[in-house]
């Protein structure tokens, strides 16, 4: 990582960058956690910060924002170190606009270079001068691979507050015209690499495993509505896939019936019920897609 001054400053020390605007997508809700608990710390600094998910606003709508602002910043979950497909899709509608601009990503372990794979998607005039990881609680809890996670909004705390004091610091760099860049060097694109090429490799086939329990749904659409991409749809009375899932999990992990099947496996009740979010208030059902992958 590298942090340095940089031209946000004036001569004074006096801040100049004072409106920003962030973009995210959150598939479960702990990007959407950290991108509240940012602007907010953004905010306490004086800065004039607006977040938007990026199925609430088209590209178009997002140029504008972003001309009106001095820095823009983009937040999303990481998968295989990578970019959910809706995040690479909306940053590719966007004009390339000359623009100071920060990246953070949410994983559960280690993702390398998670944040800095996001320039790839940016056009050449963001001028990417942030970046950072933050360590969230797992989200992953499809029984098929029955990795370790908790729905215990107690026992999320102490992994929240780290997470709070890290947004706090990362706050402070933005608003301080402080350079910092999490995972840009090579050791770090590396290691995101060698989770993302196997990712990539497989994603094809990976965005046709989500289905649902004919036995158990109760036809009640909530995980329709949920899909950020449109991949579920009712047919008679049957919920079926289109077969483009972005492995986002809000269909598996929001089911009231949890009837929906990742590889032909729902979800296990004696673990409890699956991951939906950090804290209570994240509701994917009031984000109205509007950037389709």
């Amino acid at each position: 990582m590298r942090e340095s001054k940089i031209s946000s400053l004036t001569p004074k020390g006096w801040l100049i960058l004072k409106r920003f605007v962030i973009f995210y997508f959150s598939g479960t809700g702990n990007t959407w956690w950290v991108t509240g608990k940012l602007a907010a710390a953004l905010r306490d600094r004086g800065a004039e910060t607006g977040c938007y998910s990026i199925e609430e606003v088209d590209p178009g709508t997002a140029d504008s924002l972003i001309a009106q602002s001095d820095a823009v910043g983009f937040g999303y979950p990481t998968y295989g170190s990578d970019l959910p497909g809706t995040m690479k899709a909306f940053m590719g509608k966007l004009s390339d606009q000359r623009k100071e601009a920060f990246l953070f990503c949410t994983q559960w372990l280690w993702s390398g270079d998670g944040a800095r794979v996001g320039t790839e998607f940016l056009g050449p005039g963001f001028q990417v001068r942030w970046a950072e990881h933050f360590l969230m609680p797992n989200n992953v809890s499809v029984a098929i691979l029955r990795l370790p996670y908790t729905n215990d909004k107690g026992r999320m705390g102490k992994v929240l507050k780290r997470a709070e004091r890290k947004i706090e610091k990362f706050a402070g760099r933005i608003s301080g015209g402080r350079l910092f860049l999490r995972g840009f060097n090579a050791l770090s694109e590396l290691s995101g690499y060698i989770q993302r090429g196997p990712f990539r490799r497989m994603y094809e086939r990976l965005r046709d495993d989500i289905s649902v329990d004919p036995g158990r749904c109760t036809r009640c659409e909530k995980c329709i509505r949920a899909c950020p991409v449109g991949n579920l749809y009712l047919s008679g009375s049957v919920v079926l896939a289109r077969g483009r899932c972005i492995l986002c999990l809000r269909c598996y992990s929001f089911c009231p019936a949890m009837a929906v099947e990742y590889m032909g496996k729902a979800h296990d009740p004696k673990r409890g019920e699956p991951y939906r979010g950090p804290v209570e208030g994240f509701d994917p059902e009031l984000l109205r897609p509007a950037a389709k992958d």
